[in-house]
């Protein structure tokens, strides 16, 4: 059961799979990369191709490139929710008062975010009163129009009682600032107790971190520590410390494999 303070102005679909806020989040950043790329058929055989990505590639490589866009281009939280089993997804049309600015590139504007009470229709006053401060801090506040009519991406708190949201900041800013009071946007409610997965990028560091400083008993102590933390809070850290990208070198790596990976199969 569902229990939230607003209710959607409408639900167009139940049950919506990730993969398809995945889609559309590798889908736009696409198109960011490759702006100078004007061809609409060019455009529409990219979006082809990115959802047939699964079917082509497999799921493994598919969360590997949304994790390598979302955390190590935009640093952005997508693909550690997206990835989270906790969460059931719908497509609703949502009043934009009833969600919560969060963070928006560049940082210099965070500070205005939280004067606005991370309220979007103040931060759309504030752009009709201000529109310098826009121009000289955020130029890239403008109309994307092969963006703008999809959907943005919410989750709700239960435990802050807001629609929170973490992709599409720049298009529900600037439905605000036309005076829009509606927006579709894909929302993820938590259902369940659920761990996101770790990308693997993140244990190939930890690797070569490790491979630099393994020397004193310490050092060996805090990396079991923490690669154990890794296993508790993501679903598939066990998986990566036990099929990691390429083998552990010597036999201090492999006992520290071993510390790390005897604890519960569900800590």
């Amino acid at each position: 059961m569902i229990n939230i303070v607003t209710k959607p102005v409408k639900v167009y679909k139940n049950n919506v799979k990730p993969e398809i806020l995945g889609n559309q989040f590798i889908y736009h950043e696409f198109l960011k990369i490759f702006r100078d790329i004007k061809d609409n058929t060019f455009r529409r055989k990219i979006r082809r191709s990115v959802n047939n990505f699964i079917k082509r590639d497999g799921q493994h490589h598919y969360w590997l490139l949304l994790a390598a866009l979302a955390e190590g281009w935009r640093v952005k939280r997508v693909y550690y929710i997206l990835t989270n089993p906790a969460y059931i997804w719908r497509l609703e049309k949502r009043r934009i008062s009833d969600l919560y600015m969060t963070g928006f590139n560049p940082y210099s504007v965070d500070k205005l975010i939280d004067d606005c009470r991370h309220d979007f229709y103040k931060f759309a006053d504030y752009y009709h009163k201000h529109p310098n401060f826009f121009r000289k801090y955020m130029p890239n506040l403008k109309p994307r129009p092969e963006r703008d009519r999809h959907p943005v991406f919410v989750t709700w708190q239960p435990n802050e009682k807001r629609f929170r949201l973490f992709d599409g900041m720049r298009r529900t800013s600037l439905a605000a600032i036309r005076g829009d009071k509606f927006i579709n946007a894909y929302v993820g409610y938590p259902l369940k107790r659920g761990r996101p997965m770790i990308n693997a990028d993140k244990i190939h560091y930890f690797y070569l971190i490790f491979e630099k400083a393994r020397k004193d008993k310490k050092t060996f102590e805090a990396f079991t520590r923490v690669g154990r933390e890794i296993i508790r809070q993501f679903g598939n850290g066990r998986q990566f410390f036990k099929t990691p990208l390429k083998p552990w070198a010597n036999k201090r790596d492999r006992r520290l494999i071993k510390e790390i990976t005897a604890v519960n199969k569900r800590p």
